[in-house]
């Protein structure tokens, strides 16, 4: 159940107004920003739906993120100029875009592993940047109140070779930019991890808050390398990786699942897995075995549907693991397949 029409919050400037995310780079996050869409639409809210995709998003996911109900608009990357080639932040500056879709007076940016819990509609009231605090001093940019203006994003490309981003990303460099924000509830933007230190009495309030039903979350923001629609359905894989087990919640996960459950059928299908991926499920879960991690989760049969289901033309995933370990990187983007095209408009370039 989720919180939605109690919560409508009502805006004279709602025509102006959206909900914004970002796609680029690999293709793996589609079924993510479908389930936020999925997510936003359950809250009650009716603002526009804007995602920035560019030309590594094929045709076939883009006809997915379309009937999700997304107006995609396409964008050429920005590269982080500090970063390596081919590293995670390369083109994470690519987020300055935001401040190019200047027909609406505010949006609300979420990172596309986010779900909507309760109607977050309000926010379109507060200022930018309105944003939840990571510490005393700096913001969250997974959630963030913009309102986009084309010389703010020239104020940002103008900066790019000289400001140093603290975290080598988007995050450090708008900290650096916008050093007045607006602190929002931690509750906006909640972060699904356990820290090092947490106390037992924390970390089981932390469970409490990502399973409850009617939420009290009103943003759950699914950190970590193994997003649930990379996971099988029975339990958050995180448990199987020792490095990652600090993202481990089936609380959580099952949050995440009734939000899939209830897209429609014809949009499941952006979020089956691919076979590298089904192999790297197993493989981790081997080693979870080897390791006799005590949380037992290695032991738990899969149900999931998706297990048998395969969508690409080499389905034998199991062979994959004679080799695995000589290459294992994983993503879930799926095949290309011929669509029509969804209509979409393109913002300037630089």
């Amino acid at each position: 159940m989720f919180i939605s029409t109690a919560d409508n919050f009502y805006s004279a400037g709602a025509k102006k107004e959206a909900y914004a995310t970002i796609l680029h780079s690999a293709q793996f996050y589609v079924c993510g920003a479908i389930a936020a869409a999925q997510s936003i639409r359950m809250s009650g809210s009716t603002r526009d739906l804007v995602i920035l995709v560019d030309e590594t998003i094929s045709e076939y996911h883009k006809s997915g993120l379309v009937a999700a109900g997304w107006k995609i608009q396409m964008f050429q990357r920005i590269r982080n100029p500090n970063a390596v080639p081919n590293a995670y932040n390369e083109w994470n500056y690519s987020k300055f875009r935001l401040w190019q879709l200047t027909e609406y007076s505010k949006i609300i940016f979420i990172d596309a592993d986010m779900l909507i819990l309760r109607n977050i509609d309000f926010l379109f009231e507060f200022p930018e940047i309105s944003a939840t605090g990571n510490n005393a001093t700096l913001f969250n940019s997974g959630l963030m109140v913009v309102e986009p203006s084309n010389s703010t994003f020239q104020l940002l490309m103008d900066n790019i070779n000289e400001v140093v981003s603290y975290n080598g990303g988007d995050q450090g460099y708008l900290n650096e930019i916008f050093t007045w924000w607006h602190r929002i509830p931690k509750h906006m933007n909640f972060l699904k991890h356990f820290w090092e230190g947490d106390e037992p009495e924390i970390k089981k309030m932390k469970t409490s808050l990502f399973g409850a039903d009617p939420p009290i979350l009103y943003v759950l923001h699914y950190l970590g390398y193994n997003k649930p629609w990379l996971c099988f359905r029975d339990y958050d894989c995180n448990w199987n990786v020792d490095i990652f087990q600090e993202f481990a919640s089936d609380e959580a996960h099952k949050t995440w699942w009734r939000v899939h459950d209830a897209m429609p059928e014809n949009l499941h299908k952006f979020c089956l897995l691919r076979s590298k991926q089904k192999a790297q499920l197993e493989w981790d879960r081997r080693q979870a075995e080897k390791g006799n991690y005590k949380d037992g989760h290695w032991k738990i049969k899969i149900k999931d549907k998706r297990l048998k289901t395969c969508f690409e033309d080499f389905c034998f995933w199991e062979s994959m693991l004679w080799h695995w370990g000589e290459t294992n990187s994983t993503n879930n983007s799926s095949t290309t397949t011929t669509s029509s095209p969804p209509h979409k408009t393109a913002l300037p370039s630089l």
